[in-house]
């Protein structure tokens, strides 16, 4: 019976292994397609940060013109007086079993709405610079929105990999090793007493 059931748990921990290295396989996988990912996205948002800087740089310099031309407070006063001109939408996409966030934007090109005597024609540039800037900053802000969940996911993976290395497999290759040794050893003793036992029945015939 003792035997039986050592011989059970055996085969219960061989499956165990089998179905841990089967999980480090499928996480390393999965660690190598979210590296793959960030990899990929990473040159995409250099690109994005230096298109924003740019346009938000000239559109920064038509705005100094144009507080030159009406005054730091008509600038500011013209601006209350625009509408919201864009709405945006936040969906999710499944990269590699990670939601990845894009952000979509429906805008209208700029019009001005403040009055004629209190605009000018910087101000309207300044306007349609910073609108033009808008597409390139929610796709710079989806990238590195994705980007950080990307890394996040990578962290968690590797350290369950760790996990598996370090802890899950060598406790199961133990466990087994030492059930396995036991039965081998419950097996000697076995034959010892089955010799025994036909030594003593030799004897008696």
């Amino acid at each position: 019976m003792i035997e039986a059931a050592g011989r059970s748990r055996l085969l219960s921990l061989r499956r165990d292994l089998a179905s841990a290295r089967a999980g480090r396989e499928l996480l390393d996988r999965k660690r190598e397609a979210i590296l793959r990912a960030v990899t990929e996205r990473l040159p995409r948002v250099t690109e994005l940060r230096r298109s924003v800087s740019r346009g938000l740089a000239a559109a920064r310099a038509v705005l100094g013109e144009a507080q030159v031309d009406l005054g730091r407070t008509a600038v500011h006063a013209a601006a209350l007086a625009q509408p919201p001109i864009a709405s945006i939408e936040v969906h999710e996409t499944m990269v590699v079993g990670v939601a990845l966030p894009q952000i979509g934007m429906a805008a209208a090109p700029f019009r001005p709405r403040y009055g004629p005597m209190s605009g000018s024609p910087r101000l309207d540039q300044a306007g349609a610079a910073f609108t033009a800037v808008l597409p390139s900053l929610l796709a710079l802000a989806s990238e590195e929105a994705s980007v950080r969940r990307l890394r996040a996911a990578l962290a968690r993976t590797v350290r369950r990999v760790n996990a598996l290395d370090m802890l899950v497999l060598p406790e199961l290759s133990r466990q087994i090793h030492a059930v396995a040794g036991a039965l081998e050893e419950e097996d000697r003793d076995e034959a010892v007493r089955r010799n025994q036992w036909l030594g003593s029945t030799a004897g008696v015939d």
